[in-house]
């Protein structure tokens, strides 16, 4: 199978993202650990259930990219926006939610080349599904 970084997608309200940085323009993680384990005195073990449901998108953008400017604007807002990344390379990955955030505005730096802005979302209700 061959890979194209061109079939991942990120789809923030409403709008597909372009304008990507270089190597790993997108990252997606659940925050806390589906389970815990605890371990009693005497070599008991029981396993118990985390309901944390919040994740978080990571993207980094090229300084022209045009979504820098629409982040920007959605991370000043107090409104929630939903964002969702595909990967059209296997046609299954689905991650994302409905209640998402800017924790910040991108941190920006100038220099001789080109720089980037790392954007990270806050998602609410993150859903993290691979399906086959």
């Amino acid at each position: 199978m061959d890979y194209d970084p061109r079939n991942v997608k990120l789809v923030v309200n409403g709008e597909t993202v372009t304008g990507y940085a270089e190597d790993t323009f997108i990252r997606a993680s659940k925050d806390e650990d589906n389970y815990s384990i605890h371990v009693g005195a005497q070599g008991e073990v029981t396993r118990s259930r985390i309901a944390h449901p919040v994740g978080t998108i990571t993207v980094t953008l090229k300084s022209t990219s045009p979504f820098n400017a629409k982040f920007a604007k959605l991370a000043q807002s107090k409104e929630y926006f939903a964002a969702h990344i595909t990967d059209g390379n296997t046609g299954a990955t689905n991650v994302g939610g409905s209640k998402c955030f800017f924790l910040k505005p991108a941190d920006r730096e100038w220099g001789r080349e080109e720089s980037e802005r790392e954007w990270t979302i806050k998602v609410l209700d993150y859903v993290p599904l691979e399906s086959e």
